[in-house]
């Protein structure tokens, strides 16, 4: 019997049973045992040949594998390919093998690359309260301050100002003291309470704040979300690289393909091992085989690297399957004798073998991540946002100033 076995790529092709390249290759490779066990049950010989493409349609005609058996030239394929409608026009397949998967693996980015993260520890409401409660605070420390200054001599009601006194709870917010002593046991009771609160507060903020820190976002779920995002993407170097975004009829896939992929060119595709090493180093999500991407992380990947790993499928892939020559008397006996493999657990056996199970996640979330310099970025803007105001502010008094003197001295 006439045969063909695809080679995409021949430079790393070391033997049928080599296992140090699962990821090139993997389905000539896993359909290879099946078939020559096909072969001593049938009682039948090969003559092997080999091609370096699936097929493609180019102007009504095939090129590659499946152009040969469009020609005639040979009856079976010594691989899985997808069971697509234009090639079942000139081929026929005799049994499913493996389901092929395939998504966008990434590392969840953290809390500081999505957002701010000195703003997630509390809930919209609770932030709402807690301004309530300081501004309330700081309103009644003025509102007792000017009863102070009516009904007593107390020189510290005087400094109680209504600029003062919410100074001071924005003070006691950020955990500051106040050299302020009032005589007035209400006053010292409304302050201790403002302290106490701003005690609790605080103590709820930092551990939950050290708590987001420590642990990946959960901003990414969907499609659009990674197209929204701020993550690079890439494409395994495939012959099917292009062919499945641009049939997707889902808007998200299509957005995402346009505007993430289209932009970067052929950079964006690239091979199994530089796409997971740059999962492993930055904000990029990489579209990958899951087994051949499993395969690499499994290797190169710490315990805490492979827990927090994301994934999200853009799109199905086809079944695949091994294919004949259209109306080939072979394909019913293949056929039946690759089921039976399939029944009595031949091929989940070969399956196991060449095709890698996602790493388990053993580390947990033990250890500690390092805070960054982007962590901290939104409290750097913010010092530098007050300095630039304070020197504003510092400029038009001294402004009016100069004005008012110069009234004075006409």
């Amino acid at each position: 019997m006439i045969k063909q076995y695809k080679i995409s790529q021949p430079q790393y092709f070391k033997g049928w049973s080599d296992l140090t390249t699962r990821q090139i290759d993997t389905f000539p490779k896993l359909t290879y045992p099946l078939l020559m066990l096909c072969g001593e049950d049938l009682n039948f010989r090969f003559n092997l040949k080999q091609v370096d493409l699936y097929g493609e349609e180019r102007n009504g005609t095939f090129d590659g594998l499946v152009g040969r058996m469009q020609r005639g030239e040979l009856e079976v394929g010594v691989t899985s390919m997808f069971m697509r409608a234009d090639r079942w026009r000139v081929l026929h397949y005799c049994a499913e093998t493996v389901e092929l998967k395939g998504a966008f693996l990434f590392r969840q980015p953290s809390p500081s690359a999505v957002s701010n993260v000195f703003a997630l520890p509390f809930s919209r409401g609770v932030w709402a309260a807690a301004a309530a409660v300081f501004s309330g605070a700081g309103a009644l420390l003025a509102l007792f301050g000017r009863v102070a200054r009516r009904r007593t001599s107390d020189p510290v009601a005087l400094r109680l100002t209504v600029t003062e006194s919410f100074t001071y709870a924005i003070g006691t917010i950020c955990q500051q003291g106040s050299d302020l002593s009032p005589r007035l046991w209400s006053v010292r009771l409304l302050m201790f309470c403002t302290l106490l609160a701003s005690l609790f507060a605080f103590t709820s903020y930092s551990a939950k704040i050290v708590a987001i820190l420590q642990a990946p976002s959960n901003a990414l779920h969907t499609i659009a979300d990674l197209a929204h995002s701020p993550m690079d993407l890439g494409v395994q170097e495939t012959t099917y690289k292009r062919v499945y975004f641009a049939e997707s009829k889902d808007p998200a896939t299509q957005m995402l393909y346009r505007r993430k992929l289209l932009p970067l060119g052929e950079r964006a595709y690239l091979s199994v091992l530089d796409g997971i090493a740059r999962v492993r180093t930055g904000l990029f999500a990489f579209q990958v085989e899951q087994s051949s991407g499993y395969d690499i992380i499994s290797k190169t990947y710490t315990e805490r690297e492979k827990c927090g790993l994301k994934e999200i499928k853009a799109f199905t892939l086809p079944m695949v399957a091994v294919p004949v020559r259209k109306h080939s008397g072979y394909k019913e006996l293949l056929g039946a004798r690759l089921r039976w493999q399939r029944e009595v657990g031949l091929m989940d056996r070969f399956r196991r073998v060449w095709t890698s199970a996602r790493p388990q996640c053993d580390a947990g979330r033990g250890g500690f991540v390092s805070v960054r310099l982007a962590d901290v970025l939104p409290a750097a803007r913010a010092l530098l946002a007050g300095a630039l105001l304070a020197a504003a502010l510092l400029l038009l008094e001294r402004l009016s100033s100069c004005a008012r003197n110069r009234r004075i001295s006409a």
